[in-house]
This record gives C-alpha cells, structure tokens and sequence, in this order.
C-alpha cells in the first residue's frame, strides 16, 4: 500500500481485532480506513499528502514496569495483589524499543520533501505519550492530538491516568487543556470525596461502546 496519507494512533487496543492481533510492544500495524474528520486541516505544512482515503498506523506502547511486573506475577494468579503502578511508565527496554521504532519509521515516512505523516493521535496515558515521542522524534511538524477515547481499558493501577496539569509539566508539547481532570473510567456511583487511585475495573460493555463512539467520530 501507497503509505502516503498516514494517521498514527499510539494506543493499547483498537477495534480491528486483525490488527490487535499484529501488534506487539511496540510494533505496527497499518490498517485502510477513512481518516478521522479533526485530522483534516491539522497536517504540518512538510506534510503533503491529501488523500480522502488514509492509511492508519496502529502502535501499541513500549514495554513498561507493570508489564515486567505481570510478567513475573501473573493478573489473577493465586496471591496476586496490584503493585500500585499508577500510570505506568515505560522501562528502559520499553525506551529501546519505541526508539528502534524510530529508526524503523523515519527510514519509511520521511522523504527529502518532508514527512507523509498527516497526524499523530495519541491516549493520555503517560506510556503512550512516552512511546509517540520516542517513535516519531524528528516528526516536529506532524500534528499531535491527545484523545482519551483511544485510552486502554481499565484493569488495574496502571490504567488510572494523570491530571492534565501533570501531564503539561511532563509533556509541554501537547495540548491537554480538553481533558476532563479525571479522564479515566472512575466507576458509575463514585463520589467526589473518595480516593482518585480506588481502581474499578472498566466493564467490557462500556470499553466497547466507548471504542464504538471514537471510530464513528
């Protein structure tokens, strides 16, 4: 396929499970699709590519210190306990990983005119921020757009999300300021008294009718 006309999303899931199935920690997966209507008009003025029709590249994040940890401690295992990994950060082989992607896709979708990359979509999730940045560094003119909605679903500690104003101290770069303060699922009877690290387990019908709505956006 022509790989002019991009859109990448750094995310854990998507709903094609063909390309769920393809990717691994962080390697790709490029799907047909119609691009996303807020990418239009956002392309960086190196990126000349114009199509209707785009190509989506599906990144999941660099390995991180729950997924080392969970390699260890399987989820639901007799004893398990969740270790407290708020917002997970990505470990050094993570770092290599994203970066080794880096190399891979600036060898791919940069030219001498520029890149043919129309817009990068990224979770607020501190380990996707990491791995975009990471794998599209030198992509300075790419737009970037955070958008809870590609979020992963919520299983433990490590899928609880940061405050907006955390995530600008950390990643200037992008836009946070359409973030709700607390983006993550929090559960249908919470109460604004209670701790932000309790964890409630997204229900399945919930992360589907959420991933529903961003793909008919």
């Amino acid at each position: 396929a022509d790989p002019r006309g991009m859109v990448a999303l750094v995310c854990m899931v998507w709903l094609s499970l063909a390309a769920a199935q393809a990717l691994s920690s962080p390697r790709v997966a490029t799907v047909r699709s119609r691009v996303l209507s807020r990418a239009q008009g956002r392309r960086g003025a190196a990126c000349a590519a114009t199509p209707t029709d785009k190509n989506l590249i599906l990144i999941r994040h660099g390995e991180t210190e729950m997924n080392s940890w969970l390699h260890r401690n399987p989820y639901r295992s007799n004893g398990f306990k969740d270790p407290g990994f708020y917002d997970t950060i990505l470990n050094q082989n993570g770092i290599a990983q994203a970066k080794s992607l880096n190399d891979k896709l600036r060898s791919q979708l940069m030219t001498d005119d520029g890149c043919d990359v129309d817009v990068v979509m990224v979770s607020p999730l501190t380990r996707t921020l990491q791995t975009a940045d990471y794998a599209f560094h030198g992509f300075e003119d790419t737009p970037r757009i955070v958008n809870p909605m590609i979020r992963e679903k919520l299983w433990l500690s490590s899928d609880v999300g940061s405050h907006p104003s955390k995530l600008s101290k950390r990643f200037p770069h992008y836009d946070f300021t359409s973030l709700e303060d607390y983006w993550w699922y929090k559960g249908d009877c919470r109460s604004e008294l209670e701790d932000w690290q309790i964890v409630r387990e997204e229900p399945n019908h919930k992360f589907v009718a959420r991933l529903e709505a961003f793909r008919e956006e």
